[in-house]
């Protein structure tokens, strides 16, 4: 989700506070970790997760990938969960009920004021996450010191708009339906970070070492167009609030427009297939 700041109708900056989204997150849930295993995997990979190890995961959601840590780490191991919605841990708090799992936990806390030990995990998390904080160098410094000398740090985060229709697409066919601008996508929003290069300096800046990327498809299905404008509909609802002054035939109009754009990456049995670009940056606190 990606908040707006373009007049002539401003939304606020999304800082990664999906209070009231839990909902749509549970009815999603299936698709969107479906969508986002491999890339979780990859994570885990590059992190080198093992027995016995401790992980953070910085802004975890409904518990993911903390849950997929866990199963790696085993019972000698523990992973920490974290993030700022109430709403979203307590989702996450029932699915580890359902996972059977004893060794993950976790926090309510924002990532913009982490208030942990130093030195006491082996690897942290941060999946689409990062791009919401407010200082992006002092949160890497604080993530830096909670690594243990020689932990590693993996954060995924979005490409550009044009590479992640997924997210993009709906937005900018909204905001020029009702010829609103061009919607923001930089700072505080889902593409903050999509900058690569720079995202890579600021890590080196807050001291870690081996910084490097590497670019991971992303791939969403959907069963119809339609079924591509509810997951919207439900998952960026602050859209409704950027739509509330036009009138319901307007709003209407807006979301068909949306349907008609998504029919380019529609396949002959009308389901929607969408590749977006994430990378995954790793990196490591020197030992």
């Amino acid at each position: 989700m990606s908040p707006n700041e373009d007049p002539p109708i401003p939304a606020p900056a999304f800082r990664g506070d999906l209070s009231g989204y839990a909902a749509a997150w549970r009815k999603w849930f299936p698709m969107i970790e479906r969508t986002a295993a491999g890339l979780s995997a990859r994570m885990l990979e590059l992190a080198g997760v093992g027995a016995g190890d401790r992980v953070l995961d910085v802004g975890t959601g409904i518990g993911e990938p903390a849950l997929a840590a866990g199963r790696r780490v085993g019972p000698t191991g523990h992973v920490l969960g974290i993030d700022l919605s109430a709403d979203m841990l307590a989702a996450a708090t029932d699915r580890l009920r359902e996972s059977g799992l004893d060794n993950v936990s976790f926090r309510e806390m924002s990532a913009d004021e982490l208030d942990l030990t130093a030195a006491s995990f082996d690897a942290v998390l941060c999946r689409w996450s990062l791009m919401f904080v407010t200082d992006l160098a002092a949160t890497l410094a604080d993530l830096h010191a909670v690594l243990k000398p020689g932990g590693r740090f993996v954060a995924a985060a979005w490409g550009e708009p044009e590479y992640v229709p997924a997210i993009s697409l709906a937005t900018r066919t909204i905001y020029a339906a009702l010829d609103l601008g061009p919607p923001n996508e930089g700072k505080g929003t889902a593409f903050a970070l999509s900058d690569v290069d720079a995202f890579m300096r600021t890590c080196r800046d807050a001291g870690f070492e081996d910084v490097d990327s590497e670019w991971v498809p992303v791939a969403y299905a959907f069963a119809s167009a339609d079924d591509f404008v509810a997951f919207r509909t439900d998952c960026a609802r602050w859209l409704t609030d950027v739509m509330a002054p036009f009138s319901a035939a307007e709003q209407a109009a807006a979301w068909q427009a949306v349907a008609d754009a998504v029919k380019v990456y529609e396949a002959e049995d009308g389901t929607v297939h969408m590749t977006n670009q994430a990378f995954c940056l790793a990196a490591k606190r020197p030992g």
